[in-house]
């Protein structure tokens, strides 16, 4: 497996993305705050981050813990969903590399366990 398996940047209402990808490395050592959006006009401090973050099972048709919480014990590889704004740039950089922010349609297997709430 490589490092990392981006599986999609999903349209998921209006204003975001559900993001989905599976990183070969602990859930423990996995920084979702590290998963960013950069903007140049604005201090890193500021830049998006990854929101409402939810761990899935290896085949991504349900979730192992609950909505902002880690899997206990942590469990590798970890396949990890996240909405992001639609209005941000349009490259989200992580530990692993950039990836492109553009919107597919949702997977079926996702509608019906993905949470999500206004913040």
């Amino acid at each position: 497996m490589e490092k990392v398996q981006f599986y999609g940047c999903y349209d998921f209402n209006k204003e975001w993305y559900l993001v989905e990808m599976m990183i070969d490395e602990s859930s423990d050592d996995v920084d979702l705050y590290e998963f960013v959006v950069p903007e140049p006009e604005l201090h890193e401090n500021d830049w998006q981050c990854a929101y409402m973050e939810q761990f899935l099972n290896k085949k991504g048709t349900k979730k192992i813990c609950r909505t902002y919480d880690e899997p206990d014990p942590g469990v590798q590889p970890c396949r990890v969903a996240f909405f992001i704004f639609k209005d941000a740039p349009k490259t989200l950089r992580t530990p692993y590399g950039e990836f492109k922010l553009a919107g597919s349609p949702m997977p079926d297997r996702l509608k019906s366990i993905i949470e999500f709430e206004e913040d």
